[in-house]
């Protein structure tokens, strides 16, 4: 896997420093956040990009804000939206951060389907939930 896509050493040191505090072992860690241990493992030898899941079962088990972990993990940076650009669901701040590395062509498909789902939508014969 590519090295600027791998989480940052600041999410390693949190994790490590917070089962430190808290008296956990990583395995502990793991299994308490519903993950296996093979996972926060590689997540801490920085081997692994860590899923969007597997940062909010963290988040959720040592009681942070989820935004927080993947801020730590290096997936919400370098977004350049200005003060008026706002998302509701943070969903799709990262999907958009993430969708934004890919090759232009897979961009470009990203921005058609986004595009498509929009206009169907404002077409009023789909009803978004």
């Amino acid at each position: 896997m590519n090295e600027g896509h791998l989480p940052k050493k600041e999410l390693t040191e949190f994790l490590l420093q917070t089962c430190k505090k808290r008296g956990l072992s990583l395995r502990s860690l793991s299994m308490n956040a519903g993950l296996s241990p093979g996972t926060v493992h590689s997540i801490i030898r920085r081997q692994y990009e860590p899923t969007l899941y597997s940062l909010n079962r963290l988040a959720d088990y040592l009681g942070v804000k989820r935004q927080y972990l993947w801020q730590l993990a290096g997936l919400l940076e370098d977004m350049d939206y200005d003060d008026k650009t706002t998302f509701g669901d943070p969903r799709l701040r990262f999907h958009f951060a993430r969708a934004d590395r890919l090759p232009e062509a897979a961009r470009n498909l990203v921005i058609s389907m986004v595009e498509a789902v929009i206009a169907f939508v404002g077409t009023g014969v789909a009803k978004p939930p």
